[in-house]
Parts: C-alpha cells; sequence; structure tokens
C-alpha cells in the first residue's frame, strides 16, 4: 500500500513537471512573441533545456505541500523523487 502511494506521488511529480514546463515555455514563448515550438526548440538547441527543466519543477513544490497538508505524506515522497529526477537530469544536462 505504502508502495503504491509513493509510486502514485511520482506519477503526479512527473505529470507536474510536464506541465510546468509546459507552462514555463509558454509564458516564454509569448515573452519573447515566438512560437511555443521553436521557444522549445531553441533551448534545446542551445543547451539550455535544463532552465526550463529547473523552472518547471516550481509547480511541484506546490504539489508536495498540497499532499503535505492532506496528511498524504508518501505521496509527497513520490513528488520529491520526481523532483530529484528533474534535477539530476538537469545536472547531467548542463554539465554534459
Amino acid at each position: 500500500m505504502i508502495k503504491q502511494e509513493v509510486i502514485t506521488g511520482f506519477i503526479t511529480g512527473l505529470v507536474g513537471l510536464i506541465m510546468g514546463v509546459s507552462i514555463v515555455t509558454l509564458i516564454v514563448s509569448q515573452v519573447k512573441g515566438s512560437s511555443f515550438d521553436h521557444t522549445l526548440d531553441m533551448y534545446m538547441n542551445d543547451g539550455n533545456l535544463w532552465m526550463l527543466i529547473c523552472l518547471g519543477s516550481i509547480l511541484n513544490l506546490g504539489l508536495f505541500f498540497l499532499m503535505l497538508k492532506k496528511n498524504q505524506d508518501y505521496r509527497a515522497r513520490g513528488i520529491l523523487l520526481a523532483t530529484f529526477l528533474a534535477a539530476f537530469i538537469s545536472y547531467v544536462i548542463y554539465f554534459i
């Protein structure tokens, strides 16, 4: 049961990360006056995708505290694991 709650939190964290990256990319594309695809391609080609991943992880912060407030500690752990995975991926992209 506990393992299932952590996995549910991990999947929630991954979905939150994808939504966060999409929202950040949409905001940046609106500010720069370009399309969503062009902005995402620009960050990928310049090697700055780690910036979008880090900024997109901010949404997981809200999800983490929401789960803590609802006393769903194991789901909060899963969200934290997804955030650690995003941080690890960001560091790999940045240093390689």
